[in-house]
């Protein structure tokens, strides 16, 4: 299996944390059973990568494509868990047409495992607690 990540050079937090969001990714795909390859990109140009809102997932080439220029470094993680879920609903099948864009079965379900996965990653890996915004390794206890 084959997962990437890649990040717009001009990302700082996203660039300077790129370990731990190698390390969510990958938590992500082990906790959805994710055993494709796919590809995640943290972008800073919505227009230029057809995002609309802060993020898309592309079923036919399973890729990810998540906005993020001045978003909190938690709130970009958050984006890539939940296509990741929407790449779950995929390969499971539920995605039969269109994913409503506001509330309903698929909305609803990847806004809530998006969330969980970040509590999981934030107290499961030894140094998750630097999802959070000023969070740094000494102030984590033990």
């Amino acid at each position: 299996m084959n997962r990437k990540l890649y990040i717009d050079k001009n990302l700082d937090k996203c660039v300077d944390n790129c370990e731990v969001a190698k390390r969510f990714i990958n938590f992500c795909g082990d906790k959805l059973e994710i055993d494709c390859d796919y590809e995640v990109y943290v972008v800073e140009d919505r227009p230029e990568n057809n995002i609309t809102t802060t993020a898309y997932y592309d079923p036919n080439n399973k890729i990810i494509k998540i906005y993020g220029k001045n978003r909190a470094f938690v709130d970009v993680l958050r984006s890539i868990a939940h296509e990741m879920t929407h790449m779950r609903q995929d390969i499971n099948g539920e995605i039969t047409g269109p994913i409503q864009d506001i509330g309903g079965y698929h909305e609803n379900q990847a806004n809530a495992m998006s969330g969980a996965l970040i509590k999981m990653f934030a107290k499961d890996d030894d140094e998750g607690r630097v999802i959070y915004e000023g969070m740094k390794k000494r102030d984590i206890l033990i």
